[in-house]
């Protein structure tokens, strides 16, 4: 049965999955990949000026998030949000990353409507897969 489970979560695992305990955890891997997509699209001020108010916005149910207006550069956030995520008890620095996800992409939406940004995260959910697809027929 535990497997089973295992092979579900894989197979949904679109980046936002909750890790389960013993995982080894990237909890940036969503946000590299969202970052890369969009920047592309509405360019880093624009990634980060959503980000920003994202985290803003969690930041009042999540002290310990850092809100600073001069980071500027994704590196920069993503390095931060890393660094908060970490200090984290884990199944709560889990919770918060899944909230900040969804609050971004909730705003993104606002502006740019669903569709589009349905369209534009499994855009970058399959440019993923893709890699990883790549990777392995190399070996």
């Amino acid at each position: 049965m535990e497997r089973d489970d295992n092979k579900r979560q894989q197979s949904s695992d679109n980046g936002t999955a909750l890790p389960q305990a013993g995982d080894s955890v990237d909890r940036l891997r969503p946000w590299r990949r969202i970052s890369g997509q969009l920047a592309t699209l509405i360019g880093e001020s624009g990634f980060c000026a959503l980000l920003g108010r994202a985290l803003r916005t969690l930041a009042v149910r999540y002290e310990w998030l850092s809100v600073d207006a001069t980071r500027k550069s994704i590196d920069g956030l993503l390095g931060a949000l890393e660094r908060d995520l970490a200090g984290a008890e884990p199944s709560i620095a889990d919770i918060a990353n899944a909230e900040l996800l969804n609050t971004f992409t909730r705003q993104l939406s606002s502006l740019i409507g669903e569709a589009l940004t349905a369209r534009l995260l499994a855009h970058a959910t399959a440019s993923e897969q893709d890699g990883a697809q790549d990777v392995q027929e190399h070996k």
